[in-house]
């Protein structure tokens, strides 16, 4: 009677043991997601961020090569439109 006793326990111990184990492997996998997506969500915007960067950076540089060659914007008579 005892050792059929620890038995029942005992399964039913284990299948308590599986049942957390796999609701907390569906939690982290589900925190994992969320995170995933986070970290592809701010990734995105870093690198438009970085292209915004860049393109200051390169207008900065056109903006010191055209005063090293002492150029200037034009005048509105002097641009001629093609079609």
């Amino acid at each position: 009677m005892y050792k059929s006793f620890l038995a029942v326990v005992l399964i039913i111990v284990s299948v308590f043991i599986y049942i957390w184990q796999q609701n907390t492997s569906t939690r982290f996998a589900y925190k994992l997601s969320s995170l995933q997506s986070e970290y592809d969500k701010i990734s995105s915007g870093n690198k438009s961020l970085q292209m915004k960067i860049n393109s200051i950076l390169a207008l900065d540089k056109m903006h010191k090569i055209a005063v090293e060659k002492n150029l200037s914007i034009p005048d509105e008579s002097s641009i001629v439109y093609i079609d």
